[in-house]
């Protein structure tokens, strides 16, 4: 099928979506517009053209950090990884304590121990200086937190885009409506 087709499809699919959800459907636009749909079908033709599995990836930016952050990963490699090094990054990320103590370092910044303590009481209700080191310990040891000095803590700079890359997909997942059956995963060789 020609990338033309495809925005074709795309543009008809949202004009559709946006009939059914009363207008608020997210806007879809054309490949030229969206230089990730470039990246998309460049993977596609890659992996097609190689007899490839396939290949995932991520890429970011957040202003006034001036972090740029891009990765590809094919799947020939990640499906057959040990996934161990993940299960503590995953799990540091499956706490609502430490997801309220990450928001309140990616909004603010740099914060101190108390900052962060009332961040936590914020969403937590009281809570206990033990209890805000048990999970700054947790996220310095998946590396998703750095202290600069004592007392004070920010996000480790190669970590943002991950997290925030992690997040919008967990997000996705949560959220996004099921679009049909399953697929099936492809098989690495």
């Amino acid at each position: 099928m020609s990338d033309n087709r495809l925005d074709e499809l795309e543009q008809r699919i949202a004009r559709l979506e946006s009939r059914i959800d009363g207008g608020t459907a997210p806007r879809r636009t054309a490949r030229g517009a969206n230089p990730l749909m470039g990246v998309l079908h460049g993977w596609r033709r890659e992996a097609e053209e190689q007899s490839l599995p396939g290949t995932v990836g991520y890429a970011g930016y957040v202003a006034g950090r001036e972090l740029l952050w891009a990765r590809q990963i094919p799947l020939a490699e990640l499906l057959p990884a040990d996934w161990g090094p993940a299960a503590g990054i995953l799990e540091s990320l499956g706490s609502l304590p430490r997801l309220a103590l990450l928001g309140a370092l990616l909004r603010e910044g740099r914060r101190t121990n108390v900052d962060l303590q009332e961040a936590l009481g914020a969403s937590q209700g009281e809570t206990t200086s033990g209890q805000l080191y048990h999970h700054l310990r947790a996220l310095q040891g998946a590396g998703l937190i750095t202290q600069k000095r004592r007392g004070e803590y920010e996000l480790a700079p190669q970590a943002v885009i991950p997290i925030l890359t992690i997040l919008a997909a967990a997000m996705n997942v949560a959220t996004d409506p099921p679009v049909g059956p399953p697929v099936a995963t492809p098989q690495s060789t």
